[in-house]
């Protein structure tokens, strides 16, 4: 399978590093520049060591946990922070699809922080917006917790998420270049 899916990414224009072990994904996350980790939960031991490291060394990369496991693997996934799951058997039609999206997600987030050009650059309150969103998220929708972690008040964090408002991530998308990496297959 790992041979498989590294010939289908290859085959959609990204480099791949492939790692037949937890030891061996770890390794490759710290030598080289990785824009997407795919990480099969079960192959020699759990795959929870490498989700951590990744989101140790790539706080942002996009982590696509795939198990064929019976029991709930994605529960154990998502609470370690990956982005998406599949459960095998699953199309490779699926699967690249979900690694185009996910690393055009990771292009949008790149150039809203590191605009590149002046016609990138966004207003603070966007960013601010944004980047408010993003914690509350990260914190299981935790108001209180992300109010406390930003050093703002409670009302403001809710503020912006009863707003509503929303970036206008399609003219977004349209500028700008995605961080670089390859995608590493475990």
């Amino acid at each position: 399978m790992r041979q498989l899916m590294s010939s289908a990414l290859e085959g959609d224009g990204l480099s791949c590093v492939a790692a037949a072990s937890v030891a061996e994904a770890i390794a490759a996350l710290k030598d080289n520049r990785i824009a997407l980790t795919v990480l099969d939960w079960e192959l020699d031991r759990c795959g929870a060591a490498v989700l951590q490291e990744a989101r140790v060394h790539y706080p942002r990369m996009p982590v696509i946990v795939i198990s064929g496991r019976p029991y709930d693997v994605r529960t154990d996934a998502m609470v370690g922070r990956a982005d998406a799951f599949l459960h095998k058997p699953f199309s490779m039609t699926v699967f690249l699809a979900q690694v185009r999206r996910l690393l055009e997600l990771a292009k949008v987030a790149h150039r809203i922080l590191f605009p590149e050009a002046p016609e990138d650059i966004r207003p603070l309150g966007e960013i601010k917006e944004v980047y408010i969103r993003r914690v509350v998220h990260l914190l299981n929708d935790n108001v209180s917790l992300a109010a406390e972690k930003l050093g703002i008040h409670r009302q403001t964090v809710s503020a912006v998420i009863n707003q509503g408002l929303a970036l206008d991530c399609d003219a977004a998308s349209e500028r700008g270049s995605a961080p670089t990496g390859s995608v590493l297959w475990h």
